[in-house]
């Protein structure tokens, strides 16, 4: 609410705390059986002058199904009740009261339930919107009465038919002190509870608002302080971009004194659909902020509905129904003095309220509440409680339950509900705003330390590349006690390495070998005994599948021409450089530029391993800076300057591998002249020759004995001893086949154990170049740009710290609560 309002005299005043058992027959003059008038709602005697309070009224039996009470509960015993006949009604079928049991008439007139009470409070005040915290929350359409409501059960002078509304949640807090102590009240504005989208929060300047305290709540004093609040809360009514109209903080007001009683109640907005005042999207963000509190499941809610108006037509009912669980509705019908006269439209309000079959669509677990308002007309000595009773004593009222009548039942009903809520709540309570305090902890070490010093920047780079290290070394020595998230790198540079050998060996020459399978000796063995039992080896051969998938691997690299080809390009180079040699000598220039074509596709396939080892080695890293400094978030600064630092030694490393692959290759493709030092390969060279002697000699056999001896010792020598060309073709190929092995296998050791893995252990290369040296060598601008915060994290831990801070007060309230109800009787 906000502006001037229209106000009218009334003054506070509570019961006292004293609870009498009552008889079911209501005698003015009986003093002693009576407690006070509506004074419960602190309606009365707002100057403390008792010669106002209304003539006393009898107090009435209040009951809650047991789906409200809670025997079980650790925190609650058994309750002190008071006894009033249920009255029978003849075909009412009533909300749901099967299984009704009678309540004390102060719920919190108790230590126990009073330490509970104050602890709910004060966690409200601490900001603990986002625990389940038990209230009362009352919401209805705008002019529906709520704020007549809300006189009789707070006692605080809300407007009544003065045209104002609610223009933001109010949240009155009630609390009895020790006898002889005064009456005060304060009132203070809290943060939001909930968020609106669209919703404009209030200027910054809101925490300077002076709390209003005092001894009694006036009319005056009260006017006056809504006027400020609008102030402070920045409501600015009307229509235009610069007006705001309502709020989402929260007006708190605490009244507490020796004859008040403990209540808690939350008042909301009411809901409206004229928005001709107001700017368009007024209504819908009130109705959002409505529903927000409705959905939180420990929220009771209290629906107001003025009788007056056709029910079908009140939207705070509708919405009620539709985001809140019958277990937290409680309906109230205002204004039924105003259709007093009105016999049909007093009949429907009762077949609602009483649940008749034949509205469905009013019908709550919980029930309804029937009270009468008081008017402006109503003067000083309006007795309000009495005129509900002279009301619902008629028909067609009376025979609604007499615990569902009138604003003190209602009140005390309220009250058990919510005693019993809190009572249920505080173990999950507890338990919940521990879970939540150890989640923001979590999240705040999860931000690391302040870095605002050079040594905390140091500390944290160092920290960091630890990590990796730690990391980095298990990839390539132990890769089995990594996370499942970073890659194994010494397994995959395995793979990689397997498969590069596989290639060379089965795809790496330009030409086939003649019998490019067999072993020479083996051979001969077995033609000469093909039953002999040989160990030879034998080349591994691959399947179709292996062979394609090595193909993928290695494009544009698996022609191999067969040893025809190799044949006819011996035979090409002995033309071209047998000229200067003699006849049947061969000419050491063949050998080198034959092998030459025989390994040119080396380089190639060098290089397609180092750019697969290369990308595995990038991969690896990248998994490692995922897991220590995810790129998203507060690590994101330093993830890019690592991944900086890492890509220049990728860079230089990359280069000097490639360099080092390149000499190799070069070695072979380029070389002039072919040399080797291994012992079998003499032996390999006599090998090929004795097996091609062997197969020659075999085939004498053939010649026929005759008497043209020369011709047939001509034909015998050929067959041995081949012509000079083809001796000289044969021995270049068996030399070739024999080298080729023997360097094809040093070189494939070569870039395996020399070239891959001083890449993958390089002390400067993209595994190893993070250390705790490293930092240490950084400079302060170095330092700053790889550690420095961003500022959403630094807002971020302010946050995370001030959220603690609340949870840690939070724990520490209901943990003193808990303690001082320790063997406390519990009513």
């Amino acid at each position: 609410m906000a502006g001037q309002v229209d106000t009218f005299p009334q003054a506070p005043m509570t019961p006292p705390p004293t609870v009498v058992k009552l008889s079911s027959s209501y005698e003015k003059s009986d003093k002693a059986s009576l407690g006070h008038s509506p004074a419960d709602s602190g309606v009365w005697d707002l100057n403390g002058d008792p010669s106002k309070s209304p003539t006393p009224s009898p107090r009435v039996k209040i009951t809650v199904d047991q789906h409200d009470a809670d025997e079980q509960d650790p925190f609650r015993g058994n309750a002190q009740t008071v006894s009033t006949p249920k009255p029978s009604v003849k075909g009412d079928s009533g909300p749901d009261t099967a299984d009704l049991e009678a309540v004390p008439e102060d719920p919190f007139d108790n230590q126990h339930n009073r330490i509970l009470f104050d602890a709910i409070d004060k966690l409200q005040s601490v900001g603990s919107s986002d625990l389940s915290i038990p209230q009362l929350v009352i919401v209805g359409g705008q002019s529906s009465g709520k704020s007549s409501l809300l006189q009789s059960l707070t006692g605080i002078p809300f407007p009544v038919n003065s045209g104002c509304c609610t223009r933001w949640p109010t949240r009155i807090v009630s609390r009895r002190t020790k006898p002889g102590t005064k009456d005060s009240f304060r009132i203070t504005i809290e943060p939001p509870e909930v968020r609106i989208p669209g919703m404009k929060p209030a200027p910054e300047d809101m925490g300077k608002f002076v709390p209003e305290e005092g001894e009694f709540l006036t009319k005056e004093t009260f006017i006056e302080t809504v006027n400020e609040v609008s102030h402070w809360m920045g409501i600015s009514t009307g229509i235009g971009p610069n007006r705001k109209n309502f709020a989402s903080e929260v007006l708190k007001v605490e009244l507490s004194g020796p004859s008040r009683t403990y209540f808690s109640i939350l008042d909301l907005p009411g809901t409206f659909r004229n928005s001709s005042k107001v700017n368009k999207e007024d209504p819908c963000q009130v109705e959002a902020m409505i529903i927000e509190y409705m959905k939180r499941r420990d929220s009771i809610v209290i629906c107001v509905s003025d009788a007056p108006t056709d029910f079908y037509r009140q939207d705070a009912f509708t919405l009620a129904t539709d985001h809140v669980d019958q277990q937290r509705l409680v309906g109230v019908f205002t204004k039924c003095d105003m259709i007093q006269n009105e016999p049909e439209a007093a009949k429907e309000v009762v077949s609602i309220a009483t649940n008749d079959s034949s509205h469905d669509v009013g019908s709550l677990r919980k029930g309804w509440f029937l009270v009468r308002n008081r008017a402006d007309k109503d003067g000083d000595s309006f007795d309000l409680r009495a005129a509900e009773k002279s009301l619902f004593d008629k028909a067609p009222w009376n025979i609604v339950p007499q615990n569902r009548l009138g604003s003190a039942a209602l009140k005390a009903y309220l009250g058990e509900v919510l005693s019993s809520r809190i009572r249920a709540c505080f173990p999950e309570l507890c338990k919940g705003i521990r879970s939540r305090l150890d989640e923001k902890r979590s999240q705040r070490q999860s931000l690391g330390e302040p870095r605002e010093t050079h040594s905390a920047k140091q500390q944290y780079a160092i920290s960091a590349v630890s990590q990796f290290q730690k990391f980095a070394g298990l990839a390539l020595d132990r890769p089995e006690g990594l996370p499942e998230s970073v890659r194994g790198l010494r397994w995959e540079v395995s793979n990689l390495n397997r498969d590069f050998g596989q290639f060379m060996r089965s795809k790496g020459a330009t030409w086939d070998f003649l019998d490019k399978d067999l072993d020479p000796y083996t051979e001969i063995v077995r033609s000469i005994n093909p039953n002999a039992a040989t160990e030879a080896p034998v080349a591994a051969r691959m399947s179709t599948k292996e062979s394609a998938s090595l193909d993928e691997q290695f494009p544009h690299c698996s022609d191999v021409q067969d040893s025809g080809a190799l044949i006819k390009s011996i035979e090409e180079h002995l033309d071209i450089y047998q000229a200067a040699q003699l006849p049947g000598v061969i000419n050491p220039i063949v050998y080198h530029k034959v092998y030459q074509k025989q390994v040119a596709k080396w380089d190639k396939i060098t290089q397609t391993h180092l750019a697969r080892v290369i990308q595995a080695v990038v991969d690896c890293s990248v998994s490692i800076l995922d897991l220590i400094c995810p790129s998203n978030g507060d690590t994101n600064r330093l993830r890019q300057e690592l991944e900086n630092v890492l890509q220049t030694a990728y860079n230089s490393s990359c280069q000097e591998v490639e360099s080092r692959r390149k000499h190799a290759c070069d070695q072979e493709t380029k070389c002039e002249r072919l040399e080797t030092t291994a012992p079998g390969f003499g032996q390999q060279i006599v090998a090929w020759r004795q097996l091609r002697f062997f197969k020659a000699s075999r085939k004498t056999r053939e010649v026929k004995e005759g008497n043209e001896e020369l011709i047939e010792f001509i034909k015998y020598f050929d067959l041995v001893h081949p012509s000079l060309r083809e001796n000289m073709i044969y021995d270049v190929h068996d030399v070739l086949k024999v080298y080729y092995k023997i360097t094809m296998e040093t070189f494939i050791r070569t870039i395996t154990h020399s070239v891959v893995e001083d890449f993958i252990s390089d002390e400067n290369g993209p595994l190893k170049r993070l250390s705790s040296n490293w930092v240490l060598g950084l400079g302060e601008e170095e330092l700053d740009a790889l550690c420095r915060e961003e500022e959403v994290t630094i807002m971020r831990r302010v946050e995370l710290q001030s959220e603690i801070e609340k949870l840690e007060g939070a724990l520490a309230i209901v943990d003193r609560a808990r303690q001082q109800t320790a063997g406390l009787e519990r009513v």
